[in-house]
Formats: C-alpha cells, sequence, structure tokens
C-alpha cells in the first residue's frame, strides 16, 4: 500500500472533466487499498504536498496547468514521482503548435498549419496574413485554440466571409491559435500504454462516430452521443499504419507512461492532430474503453500507470 495523491480541477476550461477522471481514478486506487488523497489545484497546493508527503502524484489535470508541465516541474522539485510524461513532453503536446512543428520535421503526416499570436495581430498587423493563410491551407479550414482540448473554440470555416469570425473566437482561448487544413475521414483514437520495463503498445483503435455532428464536448462526455468501434473498421493495413505512426509521434515527442494519439484516417494517409499526455478517464473516455476490450481493468489499468511512475523516467 502506497501513499498517493490524485491531483484534479484545476483552473483550465476541463476543470469538470478533470474531477470526474480523478475521482474515478481515486476510487479504483482506493480498491487497490492505497491510502488515496485528492487535491484540487490551488495556491495552497505545494504547501498540501509538502504536508502530505505523498509517496507519488497520479496526475488527472487536464489542459493548461495540468498538462504543459507547470505541475510537473513542480512535483520535480519536491521530489515527488508522478504519473505520465515529464514536463518537455508535456510543453510540446499540449502545444499544437509545437507539437505539430515537431512531427513535421520527424515527417509525421500532420494537416499543414499556420500559426497566429494575438501580440503579432495587435503590434504587427498580423491580421493582414489571415487571407494568404487560408488561401494557402484552402478551404474548409480548422481554426483552433493552440493551447486547448476538448474542441473548445474549434471552428470549421467553410468560407472567407467566416474566417474572422472564427479567428476572434478562438482568440477568446488561448493568445496562440492556428490555421489547419480540414482532413475529413474515420476519426481514430490511438491509446498507448507503456508498462513498466516494456515497450509502448496501442491497446487498440478506437473508431468515433459521433451520432449527431462533430466530436464536440458534449459528443465526448455525453453518455449515448457517441459510438465506438473496437476495434476500428478499417482495413488491416490501414490499421498497421496508424499504430506505427502513433508509436513513433509518441516516441518523438518524448511521451511516457501512457497517452492518446488522435488521428484522422483520409483515404490512405493517418493525419496525426494531437497528443494528450494525460487523456480521459471517464465513462466515455476511449483510453479506458480500448482497456477494457482489450481484457485490463480499470483498476488493472490505473495500477499499470502508478507502477510506471515510480520508476525512472527521460528528461522528456
Amino acid at each position: 500500500m502506497a501513499r498517493l495523491v490524485v491531483l484534479m480541477g484545476g483552473h483550465s476550461m476541463e476543470r469538470d472533466v478533470s474531477f470526474v477522471t480523478g475521482r474515478r481514478v481515486a476510487h479504483a486506487l482506493e480498491r487497490l487499498e492505497h491510502e488515496v488523497h485528492t487535491l484540487d489545484i490551488e495556491e495552497t497546493t505545494t504547501q498540501r504536498l509538502i504536508e502530505l508527503a505523498p509517496e507519488a502524484a497520479f496526475v488527472c489535470l487536464h489542459g493548461p496547468g495540468g498538462e504543459d508541465g507547470t505541475v510537473q516541474a513542480l512535483l520535480e522539485t519536491l521530489g515527488i514521482p508522478y504519473t505520465g510524461s515529464g514536463p518537455l513532453s508535456s510543453i510540446r503536446c499540449l502545444d499544437k503548435d509545437y507539437a505539430k512543428r515537431a512531427m513535421q520535421a520527424a515527417g509525421i503526416p500532420t494537416p499543414p498549419m499556420r500559426t497566429f499570436l494575438r501580440r503579432a495581430m495587435n503590434e504587427m498587423g498580423a491580421a493582414a496574413a489571415l487571407e494568404p493563410a487560408a488561401e494557402y491551407l484552402g478551404y474548409p479550414l480548422a481554426v483552433k485554440p493552440a493551447r486547448e482540448g476538448s474542441s473548445f473554440g474549434l471552428s470549421r470555416v467553410e468560407e472567407p466571409e467566416a474566417l474572422i469570425e472564427a479567428v476572434y473566437e478562438a482568440f477568446g482561448y488561448d493568445a496562440k491559435i492556428l490555421l489547419e487544413r480540414w482532413v475529413t475521414g474515420a476519426e481514430i483514437s490511438v491509446p498507448i500504454l507503456e508498462p513498466v520495463g516494456e515497450e509502448p503498445e496501442v491497446l487498440g483503435l478506437v473508431e468515433i462516430r459521433p451520432r449527431e455532428g462533430a466530436y464536440n464536448f458534449e459528443a465526448k462526455y455525453t453518455p449515448g452521443a457517441t459510438d465506438f468501434a473496437i476495434p476500428a473498421e478499417i482495413p488491416v493495413e490501414a490499421a498497421k499504419r496508424v499504430e506505427e505512426i502513433a508509436l513513433n509521434t509518441y516516441q518523438i515527442l518524448g511521451c511516457s507512461g501512457f497517452a492518446r494519439v488522435d488521428t484522422i484516417l483520409e483515404s490512405e494517409t493517418p493525419w496525426i492532430l494531437d497528443v494528450k499526455t494525460i487523456p480521459g478517464f471517464t465513462e466515455t473516455s476511449t483510453l479506458p474503453l480500448a482497456a477494457e476490450a482489450a481484457g485490463i481493468s480499470f483498476e488493472r489499468l490505473v495500477e499499470a500507470i502508478l507502477e510506471a511512475a515510480f520508476t525512472g523516467r527521460s528528461p522528456g
């Protein structure tokens, strides 16, 4: 039995989802007979961690503050082992601009994009570059915040007249945004687990089929709003290609412990959209769904992730 702290909540747009994830993980750890303390992120977090002196932290924070290396760096400063990827990988993966540049440099297929900063818009008149960027990418295109998850601030833009409104919508969530070529095809979630002493493995390909419209926040977290095919109903060779590219992406971005790679299979090309270093553990989240389909109970999944926290980690 270990004394553990589950970190959840925080200040991101995904705060409520983080509580659902954290409570579910905490209950699983209690069933595994650990001493579990739950902790919402606030000003007294550091002092509480010092007082609790946990043997490890299970990080269940989503979005900025939880997946951007902030809490990971704090835990390393306090000498507390923790689950998931390190600060450098967390920074890379949360910021889609950084992640996609690393993927492009490594030859990983990711939709072409252009980056815009609010500061450049204000100080350098970068708004004048929006139209050339959109023309290069082609319509339809996606406009999205660089550092948000769960589709917050994401717009599909069909024509030039709708571009400015989508840009301001995205800037409402982040000071950095992306314009990205819209790709269409089977939406495949690739949950990855890296057990202690083993190579990372794909738990199973999850094909996502929203019953209505896009796979947005409501579709992700409302039971019954989305159907899942596990394994994904795609050709065998395509499935092998998706797995190979997802695992390469996981390693290129320096992930560890576990992660989820989000892809769109367009014809024969698996386009990598982004990587979540702390994916959800809710009833409708694809990581636990894939684990269950692979014969891994929720408790065993949580235990495997916790075990990896007690081992040494790479600088990522």
